[in-house]
């Protein structure tokens, strides 16, 4: 039975800059997760964005209903096909694990990943060194969606979601908040809870919920375990999510300081950017720091 697809630009942004900019020297900065394909084109220069576009598109578990639905998106999104100076490819689609720097070994990154997660068909194991953490990043991608893209964008610069994350928190006003500060990142049906502590890394944790009140659950614990008071931790919520959506609105009830983040300071943003909330996109806006 075939399956039924939809797919369409749920965010296209841009202004009359774009038409008046070498794209040649513009990076493309592209964001790939289940069920969404993102992009925002960035001009290091001038440290700012250009143009944003992000779509959605249903099955969103299957990669390689992935695959075919990005497919699509090269079919009819003719500025992906741009020589950009260069394109950075980002995943948040599978499984990742923070690993310090001195017990990390190159050859058991399989092993370090396995240990918390089961090992997929079809994946692909890579690692990033955090530059500003003495950490490494593993993670797992599916192979076919991971050559598809570097062989269409011709690109070998690649990294995990979290990484630009990890790189952009520390910048936030609020990063040395004295109850300690979290971090939640919404995505479709799962979420990811950074936590710091005297500017010290505490933990990174993703998991699934399927309502408001998951969340709240596992952020609750999760600072209760660490030591932390959740009544006084400052967390900071960003991602796919509203003020009408359950998940703003129990961690509304429970977390007494609730605040959206804030967009990545030192960047600019077109006009239009700047109408989309600044936490909508925080996660594809920090890729601009890895660049």
């Amino acid at each position: 039975m075939p399956v039924a697809y939809n797919i369409y630009p749920s965010f296209a942004v841009d202004d009359e800059t774009l038409l008046e900019t070498d794209l040649t020297a513009c990076n493309l900065l592209v964001m790939v997760g289940n069920g969404t394909f993102s992009y925002v084109v960035f001009d290091a220069v001038a440290k700012k964005f250009l143009a944003l576009k992000s779509y959605q598109y249903t099955p969103s578990k299957l990669a390689l209903a992935d695959l075919e639905m990005i497919e699509q998106v090269f079919d009819t999104d003719k500025l992906l096909l741009t020589a950009f100076k260069s394109v950075l490819l980002a995943f948040k689609t599978g499984n990742s694990v923070l690993v310090p720097s001195a017990y990390y070994l190159p050859s058991l990154k399989k092993d370090y990943l396995h240990f918390s997660f089961p090992e997929r068909i079809q994946e692909a194991i890579l690692v990033d060194q955090e530059e500003q953490l003495p950490m490494v990043n593993i993670y797992s991608v599916d192979k076919d969606l991971l050559g598809f893209l570097r062989k269409e964008f011709s690109t070998d610069l690649i990294l995990h979601a979290n990484t630009a994350l990890l790189q952009s928190y520390p910048m936030d006003l609020d990063f040395n908040h004295s109850a300690g500060i979290a971090f939640v990142e919404i995505e479709e049906q799962r979420f990811t809870i950074t936590v710091f502590r005297n500017g010290q890394l505490q933990i990174q944790k993703e998991a699934a919920f399927v309502e408001g009140l998951d969340v709240v659950y596992t952020v609750v614990n999760l600072l209760r375990q660490l030591g932390l008071d959740e009544q006084k931790v400052k967390v900071k919520l960003g991602g796919a999510v509203a003020t009408d959506t359950s998940v703003y609105q129990e961690m509304y009830k429970f977390i007494p300081q609730l605040e959206w983040i804030q967009r990545v300071p030192g960047l600019s943003y077109i006009t239009k950017m700047q109408e989309i909330p600044g936490y909508y996109f925080h996660n594809l806006y920090a890729l601009a720091l890895c660049v």
